[in-house]
């Protein structure tokens, strides 16, 4: 035997006890049918009674039942009347259990009765919420019958409920209408009402005829003191909370609005397409979709219409579910005219709506979606041929897409795993079982023509180009100064990969030169002699003897894009076609070129550098190169040629001349820097290295004229005084004086010994000792020239003093 420890009921309802609430068993398996369980009341229930149902619906009370009413719940208990359970109670109903010989005596089943045990078919804890139904646009009272909450004075004493009363507060309004109590509307402000007023007067709910078929509205219920104004408790338990209900019954005042601007389809020759609502839609607010019927009335002269499972079935109507659903299909008859049919719609309750439905038929048709031809690698004679260089979609019915070679290319052949063929499929495309094989290397392009055609379609005339890219490095962003040539080298572009490959130096064969200028080339890299090029080599931009020589209208503009269109040729290797670009800058003397660092444009380059021998051999070795640009300037065309101090390879004490390192002809893989040197730069000023010079000759010309000035007042006064000869003076034939130096007793000589023996100090000096046929510095003594600017005989006036160079003692010095 098993029960349920609380049967939960609600006032004044009827509930049928089931098995889950009520069930005894024996212990008889082998015939359990033959064992009737009865259950006997031995009290009966206080606060209802027990019933069963007969097969009419109607009850008979009733004392005992069995295991098998209870089963086919029979057996009901019936709570009446209300005013003796209050708001909540509990009852009980007592009972022996027998099946023979077996029995239990004195079970208790209790049922709990209360207003808060909601049932599915009472779900409120109220007397009355059974919400309303109003018609669309209409209104309906709210009385009693339909809202009662006087149940709650049931949680009062008795002596105690005629003080109290219950009021109602609207917490959500309607949505789709209002609510009117007396003639005011109920507000947020002013939400309250009681339930006098709704058992008396009834309250109003007017729908405001919208196409809406549901409306509600939330309230509170309280006890709340009469006499006092009406306030909401502050314990939610003293307040219930439910929802009123409202039913709209929508009222077909609207005609069916036909929203496809154009009714239209577009279908392929032969195919059948679904109309679905992006077609065909008519919307009626009234009516749902399955109501919304369509009628053809003249069919379409390029087909028919038909519904899902029936397509070999012409039909002449349908609804708008149907069309929603994409169960209508228009079958086209193959013809390539286009055709109309003909149809009305209605809701039933309207005029029907009439239009036209036009159908579309487009060819079938092959359209190239991957037209971007193929490129082959320059030193390479393979290059894969796949669905990223060629591909076709068509619009028919036969998706199986083929190509036919109606012109083989010149310079090569179509393969397919290793064998020459004419005819290929979109799957041979995608499987990557298709190649190009150059067999001449002569041409740096090559094409072929072909059809591509299904079953149904067919393109034709169709040209695919194959190219050879160069195998060079080129340089990105780079920045080129307008107004000076600039000199090439391989921070530009490189291309020592296909002079190693080839075993040649490559040669870059001009196209197009730059718009905005030239390519010009010269005879060595220093020379700045250029002259237009046709043509240069990858050895001549390592030596730095190829430039561009840009000369564009930078007026208002800050740069400009510029290219230079070549093609790449080299021994053993097809030639290809390449294009440098670059853009032109204004030319800025503190600013130098700059590019990213260089990027292959085919495979990436080892980064090891190759020597170009004369032989056109190839070795690696490290290096660093730097370009150079010439920066025309008034003082470069000034002493263009010319060299201030007389030749260039000379060395005085004013300049140092470094040693030069042997040039290397070399292929750097590395990325070097891109530096710029004008010839001469306009920061050099010539003055810094003239006015020093000039202010030396000037001290040297003041010290010869002074010497020469006290050379001549000597010579004076002797002469006014008495001449006679020089008691130190020694015949030129004296041996034993010759090497000993000439000194005056009245004029000190001073004897200046040049820092660098080899060549005069200066241009002036030179002129001086030019009217001496000696160099002189010819030995390793000091000669000095002194003169005495005096019109006398040579003798006195000009002499030539010899004189050995003595060792300096301690304290001495040379001045």
């Amino acid at each position: 035997f098993s029960a349920n420890p609380c049967y939960n009921f609600s006032p004044g309802s009827s509930r049928p006890i089931t098995n889950e609430d009520l069930q005894a068993v024996t212990n008889d398996v082998a015939n359990p049918s033959n064992r009737t369980i009865t259950f006997n009341m031995v009290r009966h229930p206080k606060l209802g009674r027990l019933a069963r149902k007969q097969s009419d619906n109607s009850t008979v009370d009733i004392s005992t039942f069995t295991q098998d009413m209870v089963d086919r719940k029979e057996v009901i208990y019936i709570q009446t009347p209300i005013e003796l359970v209050g708001w909540e109670a509990v009852d009980s109903i007592t009972f022996s259990v027998m099946s023979p010989p077996a029995s239990i005596d004195s079970q208790t089943f209790k049922i709990d009765i209360s207003y808060e045990n909601k049932q599915p078919e009472h779900n409120t804890v109220l007397i009355k919420n059974t919400g309303a139904e109003v018609t669309e646009g209409e209104s309906v009272v709210i009385d009693e019958y339909k809202l009662d909450a006087s149940n709650l004075m049931s949680k009062l004493p008795t002596p105690e409920r005629s003080s109290y009363e219950v009021w109602f507060q609207v917490t959500d309004l309607p949505q789709h209408g209002v609510i009117v109590v007396g003639e005011r509307n109920l507000t947020q402000e002013k939400p309250n009402f009681s339930q006098f007023i709704v058992t008396k007067y009834g309250i109003v709910y007017s729908h405001d005829n919208s196409e809406t078929t549901h409306d509600s509205f939330v309230f509170g219920a309280w006890l709340n003191p009469k006499g006092r104004t009406a306030q909401r408790p502050q314990d939610k338990k003293d307040v219930v909370v439910e929802r009123f209900n409202i039913t709209v019954r929508p009222v077909n005042d609207q005609p069916p609005v036909l929203k496809t601007k154009t009714p239209g389809l577009k279908v392929v020759q032969g195919d059948r397409v679904a109309i679905g609502p992006e077609d065909l839609r008519v919307e009626d607010l009234d009516d749902p979709p399955e109501d919304i019927t369509f009628s053809v009335i003249s069919k379409p002269s390029n087909g028919y219409l038909a519904l899902r499972g029936g397509l070999n079935e012409s039909v002449v109507a349908f609804t708008q579910a149907q069309i929603n659903n994409r169960s209508v299909y228009f079958i086209h008859d193959g013809s390539s005219a286009s055709g109309v049919f003909y149809f009305s719609v209605t809701d039933g309750h309207h005029k029907p709506v009439y239009k036209l439905f036009n159908i579309d038929v487009s060819e079938i048709t092959i359209t190239l979606l991957n037209y971007t031809g193929l490129s082959l690698q320059q030193g390479k004679t393979v290059a894969a041929l796949t669905q990223d260089n060629l591909a076709a979609e068509t619009n028919g019915k036969s998706v199986s897409i083929h190509y036919m070679i109606t012109k083989p290319p010149s310079f090569g052949k179509i393969l397919k795993e290793n064998q020459e063929v004419t005819h290929f499929t979109q799957e041979d495309l995608l499987a990557g079982s298709l190649a190009y094989h150059m067999t001449s290397l002569s041409s740096a392009e090559d094409s072929f023509e072909f059809t591509a055609f299904t079953l149904e379609a067919n393109l034709t005339g169709q040209l695919l180009n194959i190219t050879v890219r160069p195998l060079i490095q080129v340089a990105q962003g780079l920045k080129i100064p307008n107004g000076i040539p600039v000199r090439l080298n391989t921070s530009f572009f490189n291309v020592s990969e296909l002079a190693a490959i080839s075993d040649s130096d490559p040669v870059f064969e001009i196209m197009s030169h730059p718009k905005f200028g030239k390519v010009v080339q010269t005879s060595s890299k220093r020379s700045r002699k250029f002259v237009p090029a046709a043509s240069f080599t990858f050895q001549e931009v390592m030596q730095e003897k190829i430039a561009l020589e840009l000369n564009g209208n930078m007026t208002g503009v800050e740069e400009l894009n510029d290219s230079l269109v070549f093609v790449l040729k080299a021994d053993n290797v097809q030639p290809a076609k390449g294009e440098f670009y670059f853009t032109v800058v204004p030319y800025n003397p503190v600013a130098i070129p700059s590019t990213k660092s260089p990027v292959p444009t085919t495979s990436p380059i080892p980064q090891t550098p190759v020597r170009i021998f004369r032989n056109g051999t190839a070795s690696p070795v490290p290096s660093t190169v730097f370009h150079s640009t010439h920066q025309p300037s008034k003082n470069q065309q000034k002493f263009k040629g010319r060299n201030r101090w007389g030749n260039s390879n000379r060395t005085s004490f004013f300049s140092t001349t470094l040693g030069k390192p042997p040039r290397t002809e070399e292929f750097p893989f590395r990325n070097t820097p891109v530096r710029v040197e004008s010839y001469p730069q306009k920061t050099s000023n010539p003055l810094l290295i003239i006015l020093p010079l000039l202010a030396l000759l000037l001290l040297i010309i003041i010290f010869v004229v002074v010497v020469v000035y006290f050379r001549h007042h000597r010579q004076r006064k002797q002469n006014t005084s008495s001449p006679q000869e020089n008691p130190f003076s020694v015949p030129p034939n004296s041996e034993s004086h010759s090497s000993l130096t000439q000194r005056s007793t009245t004029i000190p000589t001073v004897t200046v010994t040049p820092l660098n023996p080899t060549y005069s100090a200066s241009p002036v000096l030179g002129r001086f000792l030019a009217s001496n046929q000696a160099s002189p510095y010819d030995t390793a003594d000091s000669n000095v020239l002194v003169s005495s600017w005096s019109n006398g005989s040579l003798e006195p006036t000009s002499q030539i003093i010899h004189a050995i160079t003595p060792t300096l003692q301690r304290n001495q010095y040379w001045v």
